[in-house]
């Protein structure tokens, strides 16, 4: 994630937060070097002469702006169109599946560099080019496979996964499309520059999608109705939760560069949220089924904030004095005021506005149900004198006590098809938001600060002692997360997240049992993720009761902001089998609801429902351990034997 897993160690023994560290002096480019620009993957690059794609590549010594055009500059080395300016990402090569390529490559640069991806697909066992300084090489192939690759350079010696700043955006995309028919789609790069400081503690980061992060980035517009396929490619050197706003896809296709493997139309999952690997590529496709503002984005927190952005930065000697915008801290005794500009997204995020179609009208919440929720703070909870923070719903005609808590947030319950108005009091010293995480409903109340909505109606911010209400519908049963959408990390580790369960009719508390995944305490660094996490509420929470021989649906909801988790369901001397039944809410096609070891990994923001059937009494146990390296949680489950059946 940010930084070495091994270095968590050293976070955890803290027994205190910890203040910010000056942010280092950003390097600078050459005065001399060119200014690359953004590529959005519309245009192919190259042209075609008697049936052959023909395209020169540079590699060059570039200037780079991830953000916007006040943001800070920084060195870098870039692909160019021989002829054209530089560009983040490089060229992009698209062409029928069969065609002959003619590419030559130029190395401009000082530093010798290998170049690889070229030829996927070539049954090459290694697919790399040496370039020295000023060097040319020729190329000449014929792209046999159709799908979605990349080509890729590097500093000598380093492979994708080992690139940081400098090398770090010689990115481009490869697609081959089959014969007949091209669907529209569009192609999202993601990529990062890293610079670590001469302390080898401090860093900065630009975390970016097509060149830009965000606000900066694109935003896509569709009409209502349109069939959008998006393909998606990870050059970070670890996965990445990929969330979309509004909308379930399914995923038509998975690769890791070299190859491109389509997924049986049988196996095409509905879902919202999933982990794409450090160096792999998905192509999706959804339906603009409803208008309005919509995101794509990652679902690490640090990876839409400030910390994967260079905004205050330090450039230069009196920037660097004054220390830069200092990284916010806004829990503990000693906390940084956060910059205003600061408390909105930044980073790995893509818009999508969907126009509506003439005659438009939203769905009905008439007759609503409401019901009132309230954003609440206990001080003092967790290490550091940071506060626990959580979603309480009110039971009965009274609100709950100002500071009182539940943790994790309250279980929102709901019923398919029937309208609700759930009112968010905010009774936090700090603006916060609620984002109804995957379910289908209309933009306004989908809870993204100064983004969501339709038209001139869009979402704020609920403020402190203001209330919002969001009024929807939803339309499928399943699980779902709800959580905070508002200075996302801090609040979210900090306990604001739970979980929506709407369903067809009341649940069976004895078969319908509930897993949270979440945070415990504060991120305690900038430059780390959380040491804490937790297991419905705590590290080894009260058991679940489930009976020998009857089936049992376990809801499971990953939802710590900074870490990916691996979950095990075992005993003392085996792994359980259980059978996969939903994904983000959806149910599974029948061809994936297949018994399998009890074993699984999930992203923030995915949630996955599993039947399984103990077949005798005993002890059983759901490890929850943070990945790669990290905190570990558990949820014991107890079975008990079945009551003894009456005499006849």
């Amino acid at each position: 994630m940010l930084f070495s897993t091994a270095s968590l160690l050293h976070v955890v023994v803290i027994a205190q937060l910890v203040a910010p560290e000056p942010r280092p002096l950003l390097p600078r480019p050459s005065p001399s070097v060119v200014r690359a620009v953004v590529h959005q993957n519309v245009e192919p690059a190259g042209r075609m002469l008697r049936g052959v794609l023909t395209l020169g590549i540079d590699m060059v010594e570039s200037a780079w702006r991830p953000e916007g055009a006040s943001e800070p500059e920084v060195p870098i080395l870039a692909f160019a169109e021989t002829g054209k300016a530089p560009s983040v990402p490089g060229p992009l090569l698209r062409v029928r599946v069969g065609t002959p390529v003619a590419i030559t490559l130029r190395n401009r640069t000082d530093s010798a560099l290998v170049i690889g991806g070229l030829r996927p697909g070539s049954g090459l066992e290694t697919d790399t080019v040496h370039l020295a300084p000023g060097a040319t090489r020729e190329l000449r192939y014929t792209l046999e496979a159709a799908g979605t690759f990349y080509y890729w350079g590097a500093f000598v010696g380093l492979t994708p996964n080992d690139r940081f700043w400098k090398d770090s955006q010689l990115n481009g995309a490869i697609v081959v499309d089959p014969p007949g028919p091209v669907m529209k789609d569009r192609i999202l790069v993601i990529s990062e520059w890293f610079f670590l400081g001469p302390d080898g503690r401090t860093f900065e980061i630009a975390s970016v999608i097509n060149g830009k992060g965000w606000p900066n980035s694109e935003v896509m517009e569709f009409m209502q109705g349109d069939s959008v396929r998006f393909r998606v490619i990870n050059f970070i050197a670890f996965h990445h939760p990929m969330h979309l706003h509004g909308f379930f896809y399914q995923i038509e296709s998975r690769g890791d560069g070299r190859v491109d493997t389509a997924v049986p139309a049988n196996q095409q999952l509905l879902s919202n949220t999933d982990l794409i690997p450090a160096g792999g590529t998905y192509t999706l496709r959804f339906e603009a089924s409803t208008p309005g503002n919509w995101l794509y984005h990652c679902h690490f927190a640090f990876h839409i904030d400030e910390t994967g952005s260079l905004h205050g930065a330090p450039t230069d000697s009196a920037s660097a004095a004054a220390g830069g915008a200092p990284w916010h801290r806004v829990h503990g005794p000693s906390a940084v005021p956060m910059p205003a500009d600061m408390e909105h997204m930044r980073g790995l995020v893509v818009g999508i506005r969907v126009k509506p179609k003439a005659g438009y009208v939203e769905t009905s919440t008439a007759g609503a149900r409401e019901m009132h929720l309230y954003a609440q703070q206990q001080p003092n909870a967790f290490v550091g004198g940071a506060p626990l923070r959580s979603y309480v719903l009110q039971r009965g005609d009274s609100a709950p006590k100002p500071d009182s808590v539940v943790f994790p947030s309250s279980v929102i319950e709901l019923q398919r098809g029937a309208p609700v108005r759930i009112v968010v009091h905010n009774n936090l010293p700090e603006p916060t938001a609620v984002h109804w995480h995957g379910l289908e409903i209309e933009s306004f109340p989908d809870g993204v600060p100064y983004w969501s909505g339709l038209g001139e109606r869009v979402f704020s911010v609920i403020a402190p002692r203001d209330s919002f209400a969001a009024e929807f519908t939803p339309p499928r049963a399943g699980t779902y997360p709800y959580h905070t959408h508002f200075n996302d990390r801090d609040q979210m580790t900090s306990g604001l997240y739970g979980a929506v369960l709407v369903t067809d009719g009341p649940r069976d508390l004895a078969h319908d049992h509930l897993v949270v995944i979440g945070g415990r305490g504060p991120w305690v660094e900038r430059a780390f993720e959380s040491p804490y996490g937790a297991v419905n509420g705590g590290t080894n929470p009260r058991p679940l009761v489930l009976t020998a021989g009857e089936t049992h649906r376990l809801r499971i909801v990953s939802l710590h902001p900074d870490w990916a988790v691996n979950i095990v369901l075992q005993n003392d001397s085996t792994v359980a089998h259980w059978t996969p039944i939903a994904k983000d809410g959806a149910d599974l096609p029948p061809a994936l609801q297949e018994a399998r070891l009890a074993r699984t990994r999930m992203g923030p923001g995915e949630t996955a429902d599993f039947s399984f059937t103990p077949s005798q009494p005993g002890d059983w146990v759901i490890t929850v351990h943070a990945a790669p390296g990290g905190w570990t949680a558990t949820q014991r489950i107890r079975v008990i034997a079945p009551p003894p059946r009456s005499a006849p």
